[in-house]
Formats: structure tokens, C-alpha cells, sequence
């Protein structure tokens, strides 16, 4: 099965708000069996919207899925595009429009008249629902291509995808793709790619697709038939060994806090470079108050002297990035929270602050737990947001393999 995807907003094309929609689209599709085969960015104009759809309806796919412009601003010219384009008169849903007084009286508001243009239908057409949001979707049928309009919140979007666009892929692939993602950490790409080249070299009935970031490499297994992916898969995790963090879709936070509860051990940190990102990634993971009971952002060497007691002789002697420095953040936050494990975190972040013995991206991390305390030593690179990231997936990955 093939697909293409129009994205439409002048937001996508000035930059201001970067196209994550197309790669979560592109990636989830695959995984059912669904290959998007192009994708088209427009602005908000009803003329570039039908050149849009001339152009993709052009290429015979099997389903066009259009994202944004589905909103009450005035600049949210979809709707009315596509009922043209699709040669259909609207009709009001009043039925709807009530629904929507209800929902925004919850919040104590009255209702704008310019969210009446999100309870119009088409005649010739169908609506689906959209489980978070105010802007319902749209589904078309020409030359035996499926057309569906979604809202570009990536939030709403997401959850209309997997509630009616999946379900509708599945049903109408002619052959069910079976995927498998190994998620992994602590390589790059290149240096992973060579690690494996003994098997990926084989005749192993599957594609590979290998996806980089911030925080590790995900592996993508994809077959039409799962007994490929299965034996593929048990090929690479003996050599790939504690990299792979997981199978599946699960973030490290995720992996560290349901680890933790089976442990029935609990966690605080102490935090000074990453301003407290290794908390607020545990704290999105739901359960997590069971194990992560605090944590405490000591930026300064004057707060990590008032907040932790770190000696003050450590940091005049080693300085506040250290391993001494990190050993004693990760034992007094610890103590201080009455947990089973602290971490602590201390580094150079940049742009600046780097010195030849302490160079940008230097990260010292400490973890203590009742039998001592341990430290690591990272070096990552200069970019100071990137740093901030890579320490917080080296922490918690350097929890999730603590024994």
C-alpha cells in the first residue's frame, strides 16, 4: 500500500514550527505496512491546496493524508478548499456545535463564533472524531484513492492517526508488513552499522532502517513474514548486547521507572548542568512518584554547599566538576531523600566554560546507592542543548544497567 502526505501551513514554510508530523506519520504508516512514497508542504492558500491535490492524486497512491488547517482562525482555509475540491455543499452539524458549547463551558468559557466552521460537514463526505481536540477529520473518496484531512496539532493528530487512519491501513493492506524496532544507546550510527555488518550482510529476508538521534539509534526490522523478523532479531541482540535497551516502542525513562518499581527501589537526583531534565523525563513516565521521590537543581556552588553539604574544600580542590563533586552530590541527595538509589549529575554544557583540562561537554555523574557510590566520567560534544539531552539518556541508562 502506498500513500502521500500534504502538509499545509505558512508556519511549515517560514520555519517557525518545525514538520515533526510528516516523520511520525511516514514511520508509523511503515509499521503497518503502509509506504508513504511523498510529501508535499504547502502554505495556507486555497489555490496551492488544489495544485497540491492535483499533484498527489496524480500519482495514484492509495491514501492522501493532509495535516493543518483545520482550526477557527481566520488563515485555516482547508475545510472550505476541500469541499471544493471534492465538489460537496456543507451542512451544519448542530448536533456537534452543542457538543462543543459543553466542552469549552467546562472550562468556563463561552464558545467563539469562529469555531463554527469546525461543525460543518460535507454532504458528500464523511467526519471522524477527534478523541482531544475541537477539529473533527475529514475522509474523501476519488479515483479509488482515500483522502484524509487531519488538524496539524501533532498532539491531536497523533491520536487520530491511531484511532481511524491504522485501523483503516490494516484493513485495506493487501499483505501485512510485520515490523520490529531495536532500541538502542551509547554508539553512533556508523560505529553500530559495523558492529553488525556480519549479519546484515546475510540473506535475511528483511529491511533494515536505521534511525538516529540525540538519544541512541533505533533498528527497524520490517518483513512480510514474521518468522524473518524473529530470527533476524535473535542474530543481532547477542552482538548488540546491553546496547539494546529495549524491544519495542518504550523510552529509557520508561524502561528506568518500570525497572525501578519491579526493584521496589526508589530514586532521587541532584542536578546541575541538566537544570533538572533527568527528573522531569522520569516524572513523564506515569507511576513514576513511586520510585522518584525528588530531586533538587544545584547550579551554583553556593547552593550545592548550602542544599547538599558538598565540602567546600571539594570544590575548591577539584572543582565543581569532578568526579569528588559528583561522588558527594549522589551521596548526600540520597541521604537527604531516604531512597535506595541518588544520581547526580555535573558538567560543562557550553558554549563556554571549557578549559583544556576540563574541556566543553566534560559530565560527571554520581551514583550512590547502599553499598557506595560509583561515578562515570561522559564527553559529548558543544552544543549545549544536545549535551543536556545526551547526559540525561547516559544517566538513565547508567540506572537501568545498575545491578
Amino acid at each position: 500500500m502506498k500513500a502521500a502526505l500534504l502538509t499545509i501551513g505558512n508556519e511549515i514554510l517560514s520555519g517557525n514550527t518545525i514538520n515533526t508530523n510528516s516523520s511520525w506519520i511516514s514511520k508509523t504508516l511503515k509499521g503497518a505496512g503502509c509506504q508513504v512514497v511523498c510529501q508535499l508542504t504547502i502554505p495556507d492558500s486555497k489555490q496551492q491546496i488544489t495544485k497540491g491535490l492535483d499533484q498527489l492524486f496524480s500519482q495514484s497512491p492509495d491514501l492522501i493524508i493532509s495535516t493543518g488547517g483545520l482550526g477557527p482562525t481566520t488563515d485555516d482555509v482547508t475545510r472550505e478548499s476541500l469541499f471544493d475540491y471534492f465538489n460537496t455543499k456543507s451542512k451544519f452539524d448542530d448536533d456537534y456545535w452543542n457538543e462543543l458549547k459543553i466542552r469549552f463551558s467546562r472550562f468556563g468559557h463561552d464558545i467563539p463564533e469562529s469555531n463554527r466552521s469546525q461543525a460543518l460537514v460535507p454532504k458528500a463526505g464523511k467526519v471522524f472524531s477527534n478523541p482531544i481536540g475541537s477539529a473533527r477529520g475529514l475522509r474523501f473518496e476519488k479515483d479509488q484513492v482515500t483522502f484524509m484531512a487531519l488538524p496539524g496539532v501533532p498532539i491531536e493528530m497523533k491520536a487520530m492517526i491511531k484511532a481511524t487512519v491504522l485501523p483503516w491501513v490494516k484493513e485495506h493492506a493487501p499483505v501485512a508488513t510485520y515490523v520490529q524496532t531495536l532500541r538502542t544507546t551509547g554508539l553512533p550510527e556508523s560505529v553500530l552499522i559495523e558492529k553488525i555488518d556480519s549479519v546484515t550482510k546475510t540473506d535475511h529476508g528483511c529491511e533494515m532502517g536505521y534511525y538516529p538521534s540525540v538519544y541512541g539509534v533505533d533498528i527497524v526490522l520490517s518483513s512480510t513474514h514474521q518468522e524473518s523478523i524473529y530470527h533476524l532479531k535473535n542474530e543481532l541482540l547477542p552482538i548488540l548486547g546491553t546496547l539494546v535497551y529495549t524491544v519495542g516502542e518504550e523510552t529509557m525513562e520508561e524502561i528506568v521507572v518500570h525497572s525501578l518499581l519491579r526493584k521496589k527501589q526508589t530514586i532521587a537526583s541532584a542536578e546541575s548542568c541538566t537544570g533538572g531534565l533527568v527528573g522531569h523525563r522520569l516524572t513523564q513516565v506515569p507511576g513514576s512518584s513511586k520510585v522518584y521521590l525528588g530531586g533538587v537543581i544545584v547550579y551554583s556552588n553556593m547552593v550545592k554547599i548550602d542544599l547538599l553539604k558538598v565540602k567546600k574544600s571539594t570544590l575548591t580542590r577539584f572543582g565543581s566538576v569532578s568526579e569528588e563533586t559528583a561522588e558527594e552530590m549522589s551521596q548526600e541527595v540520597m541521604k537527604q531523600f531516604k531512597t535506595s538509589l541518588g544520581i547526580s549529575v555535573t558538567g560543562i554544557a557550553g558554549p563556554g566554560g571549557g578549559t583544556d583540562d576540563k574541556p566543553i561537554g566534560l559530565v560527571y555523574a554520581g551514583l550512590a546507592n547502599a553499598n557506595g557510590v560509583k561515578t562515570r566520567e561522559f564527553q559529548f560534544g558543544d552544543e549545549r542543548k544536545t549535551n543536556k539531552l545526551r547526559t540525561s539518556q547516559a544517566v538513565l541508562n547508567w540506572i537501568r544497567l545498575q545491578n
